[in-house]
């Protein structure tokens, strides 16, 4: 795992589910029309009775969200970041142009590699943006590799970590979901004084994983999809529930809302769908 180590994905101090298992059905986007149950992952915007309930974040550097034209919307955890904190994040589509009114001297690139320094030992002052690149790694490569923009960019990576995302890649457990890097590359800023500062990047994306996690462990002969993860399933969950007498909460009805309600034909069981290295 190329000394990834695990992060406490419980330990981090947002609390969702007394936000969000409170949805009910789906909803109209107030913008698209879109009927989904959290948030619009097109216009980037909370639903229903989400609005203004949500974590609200500034962040210390402007945060630019290069999406690949391949990558669906509906798979990628980049609109956390948009909707938490939506007045430092700018979300687009990749074009040539996308770094057009950026300055490239002060900018840096979040892309590992042997010229990437860690984002904790750079000098903050000399930035003010960073490019986060949402797509399969190999996406991801093929748009540094051709643009010349991108290329000048000064890269820099964060610590390895275990990645708790629950859709399949062959690659090794520290290539995170984007979400996750994002989370880490503010997090790491701040360094060992790190205090929850950012913790509400995860809102939403600590939500789905505690989700998965206690239907599976519940449910120990439930099947996977041909690829799966191993052992990425904590099945004693269930059990601690169990020994603390507390029972389980009531079960709700998940099986078409892991990926966010991103697809209709999705279900649980495909969690650990393979993502494209």
């Amino acid at each position: 795992m190329g000394g990834a180590e695990a992060y406490d994905i419980d330990g981090l101090q947002v609390e969702p589910r007394a936000v969000l298992d409170g949805c009910g059905e789906r909803v109209a986007c107030g913008r698209c029309g879109k009927k989904v149950r959290y948030f619009c992952y097109v216009c980037c915007e909370p639903v229903g009775a989400l609005s203004g309930k949500i974590p609200q974040l500034r962040l210390p550097f402007k945060l630019d969200i290069l999406k690949h034209a391949g990558e669906l919307d509906g798979k990628s955890t980049a609109v956390h970041a948009k909707l938490i904190a939506p007045s430092d994040t700018r979300l687009t589509t990749y074009t040539e142009a996308s770094l057009a009114d950026v300055d490239l001297s002060r900018t840096l690139l979040l892309f590992p590699g042997p010229d990437a320094r860690d984002i904790s030992e750079v000098d903050r002052g000399s930035f003010d943006r960073v490019v986060v690149i949402d797509g399969t790694w190999r996406q991801a490569k093929g748009m540094v590799r051709l643009d010349a923009g991108l290329r000048t960019l000064r890269k820099v990576t964060v610590h390895p970590r275990k990645t708790r995302f629950w859709r399949y890649q062959s690659l090794d457990d520290s290539f995170m979901a984007t979400i996750e890097a994002i989370y880490f590359l503010y997090r790491d800023t701040v360094g060992p004084g790190y205090a929850g500062e950012y913790d509400g990047l995860m809102f939403f994306y600590k939500y789905f994983y505690q989700m998965i996690q206690s239907e599976y462990a519940a449910q120990p002969d439930r099947p996977f999809t041909w690829r799966q993860r191993e052992q990425y399933i904590d099945y004693g969950r269930a059990e601690e529930k169990k020994e603390g007498g507390a029972g389980r909460a009531p079960k709700r009805d998940t099986r078409a809302k892991v990926d966010y309600e991103f697809a209709d034909d999705l279900a649980l069981d495909a969690v650990f769908d393979e993502d494209a290295a």
